[in-house]
């Protein structure tokens, strides 16, 4: 039986909570040629987003869907971006090779997946050419070219001159779209938003938020009927409330609470239910929680217990006072280490704990 709730990994429309209007964005800016770059927290379903955009699109464009996670070298960034190209190539190697590589000539490899691979020395020309490639494909496929380069904030870690070049390059290229994602936010902010940046004010910007409940609710309801599950709107509302919105927790707990069911042999779930699902949940990850609590300082503690109460003034005496900060700068100190340590995101001008579920956590020792 096929699980109603996915997460952890990408998923198609079925499997999609909300984001058609984003969808919808993302498929007119890739086929007009406007540049987008899309960010959020992780787990968020941005690479999700952007694969059914391209999945929607079908033959009208050429994809090319780059990972950038842990890229260290420009030559291994090169290799990423033709493994990326050849692996949507219709035609045979040797005329992808021969039409699009002029200065160089990579090896083949052929493993769980077709790849690219440079000589080792190489390196510019190399890099040189993957970033003509996107253009020449347009020009030999006759249609128009999509890169995607995701989690693309671990581009900045290469050499100086990786951005230049490629911002140099890729502002040429007139059939060719690019989308930059990424969920380092503020990685990502510098990039396109610092004047000093060479991909400074370089495309349109996406940011994903949390789902809203009316968008959520139904979704989670209508998924649970096709299971075979009947629940009501107030379990629902007890899931969302846990969560506020975030799409992989959600499908998370929503997945907990099906296969505790199907196990059981039950049609219906109850808020006693949610409650062993989330005490599962919680035991299993406590290890982990424990470990990010036990790399905090004390100040950096007390913040993350006042966001977890919904505290919103952390400024104010009577906040200080009561969370045992001396001045308002230590507050901004520990404010500005927990966003770095991205435990914390802003939404909606309030200040939430990124992982929902490690909030639970973190009221649960600290007395709610």
């Amino acid at each position: 039986m096929k699980p109603p709730f996915v997460y952890g990994r990408k998923v198609g429309r079925e499997h999609f909570a909300d984001r058609e209007e984003e969808v919808e964005k993302l498929k007119i800016a890739m086929m007009s040629g406007q540049n987008v770059i899309v960010y959020s927290p992780r787990r968020y379903g941005k690479s999700s987003l952007v694969s059914i955009a391209l999945e929607e699109l079908g033959e009208r464009v050429y994809p090319i869907e780059v990972d950038c996670s842990g890229v260290l070298t420009k030559r291994e960034l090169a290799e990423r971006i033709s493994s990326a190209a050849i692996r949507t190539w219709r035609g045979r190697v040797e005329e992808f090779l021969r039409k699009l590589f002029k200065t160089t000539t990579p090896r083949i490899t052929v493993g769980k997946r077709l790849g690219v691979e440079f000589v080792v020395g190489e390196e510019n020309a190399a890099f040189e050419e993957a970033l003509k490639l996107p253009k020449r494909l347009a020009e030999v496929a006759g249609k128009r070219v999509v890169v995607v380069f995701d989690e693309f904030q671990e581009v900045s870690n290469l050499r100086r001159d990786v951005l230049p070049k490629m911002r140099a390059e890729f502002q040429k290229h007139r059939e060719v779209t690019y989308v930059f994602v990424g969920s380092k936010q503020g990685m990502m902010r510098e990039i396109f938003q610092s004047p000093s940046s060479p991909f400074y004010n370089f495309g349109m910007h996406m940011v994903l938020r949390r789902i809203p409940k009316e968008k959520f609710g139904p979704f989670i309801k209508n998924k649970f009927r096709e299971s075979g599950l009947e629940v009501d709107d107030g379990l629902i509302d007890s899931v969302l409330e846990v969560t506020k919105g975030h799409p992989h927790y959600t499908q998370m707990i929503c997945h907990r609470l099906w296969l505790n069911a199907l196990l059981s042999e039950r049609n219906d779930i109850s808020e006693k239910d949610l409650e062993k699902a989330l005490e599962e949940i919680l035991n299993e990850t406590a290890e982990f929680f424990e470990e990010i609590w036990g790399s905090l300082t004390i100040n950096q503690r007390r913040l993350l217990v006042a966001i977890a109460r919904n505290e919103s003034d952390l400024y104010s005496r009577d906040f200080l006072n009561r969370y045992g900060f001396e001045r308002a700068s230590t507050v901004q100190a520990a404010l500005k280490a927990l966003k770095e340590k991205e435990l914390i995101v802003r939404e909606n001008g309030k200040y939430l704990v990124e992982n929902p579920l490690f909030e639970l956590w973190i009221l649960k020792i600290s007395g709610g």
